[in-house]
Parts: structure tokens; sequence; C-alpha cells
């Protein structure tokens, strides 16, 4: 058995690639949101969250998530950021790619969500650190934003399910191949 930790992506963007409007929020998920919960259904967060045991995020998506008050419960946070000083709630290392690889295998953390920003989730595929990425592909153009990926080298995927879910979100998950 392997002590590796597995690092997984799970993000939903607009069909244009956006994770964020052109200010940042997220808000306009909010009715896609609406349209899971009305079905009864979570996209399969529940059960996704439930085997998370430490997040890897940037900077501004930390500090954007800890304005929600924190729901990832006790979970460690692991901050992408150029400022290794970095210090804050929840956040167990903070600095780049290989300190927080080497951070998180200290703390002996198996299962870790890459949760964005795009520049975040760039440096972890780069870095070679995702094992999988479910993206959640919502039916609207927002037409400006944060892209899911910062720019960067190509990288293949392979296709390993689909499922269309209420709202018209499209759920892909894939393996990455390199």
């Amino acid at each position: 058995m392997s002590n590796r930790p597995t690092y997984v992506g799970y993000i939903a963007m607009s069909l244009d690639g956006f994770i964020a409007d052109a200010k940042g929020s997220v808000e306009w998920l909010d009715p896609f949101n609406a349209a899971l919960g009305d079905a009864g259904e979570d996209g399969g967060y529940a059960a996704f969250i439930e085997l998370v045991d430490a997040l890897v995020m940037g900077r501004s998506t930390y500090e954007q998530v800890l304005g929600w008050g924190w729901p990832y419960g006790a979970r460690a946070g692991y901050v992408l950021t150029r400022n290794p000083g970095f210090e804050g709630q929840h956040v167990s290392a903070a600095g780049d790619v290989e300190h927080l690889r080497a951070a998180i295998k200290a703390n002996g953390h198996q299962h870790i969500w890459i949760m964005g920003g795009g520049e975040a989730q760039r440096a972890a595929l780069d870095a070679g650190m995702f094992d999988t990425l479910s993206v959640f592909i919502m039916p609207t153009l927002l037409g400006q934003g944060l892209p899911c990926f910062a720019p960067g080298p190509q990288h293949n995927l392979t296709l390993t399910a689909s499922r269309t879910l209420p709202g018209g979100i499209l759920k892909l998950d894939y393996a990455i191949k390199d």
C-alpha cells in the first residue's frame, strides 16, 4: 500500500472556462447550486469532501474562503503563495508547490483537494500533483473572469466518466495522463 498522497481537483467552471467572474466572485454559481439542491442533489460533494483531509489553494482563494467562515471543518489548509512567511487560520503551511508537497507529506495527509484558483491549479498541474480532476461545466458563458487554469504547457487527460446533473450541469472526470 502506497503512502503517497492523492491529489484531486473538483471544480466548477463556466462553459467558456472561468471559475470566477471578472470581480473574482463565484456568486454566478448560486442558481446552479439551487438547481442541484432543488433536485435533492449535491453533485457528489458530500461523498467527495468526506475523503478530503487537506486542501491546497492560492492565497486569494484562501482569503475568499476564510470570508465564508471556513466551511471545511478541521481540514488543514495549505496556501500556495510567493510569501513563504504567510500565516493564517487553518493554514498548516504556505509557500511554493514543493514546500507544500513536503509539508503535506510530513503532516501525513492522504487525500488532498487542490481547489484553486487558476494560478494555484496550474502550478499544481505543472508540478505533477494532480491524480484526478473532476470538472463541473456550468451552462453559462461569463464572457470574462478568472480562468480555471492559468496559461501554461499542455497536459493530456483521459476521460474516465461523465454525468449530466440537474440544471444542465455536466460533470466530467479525468485521470491525468502526464
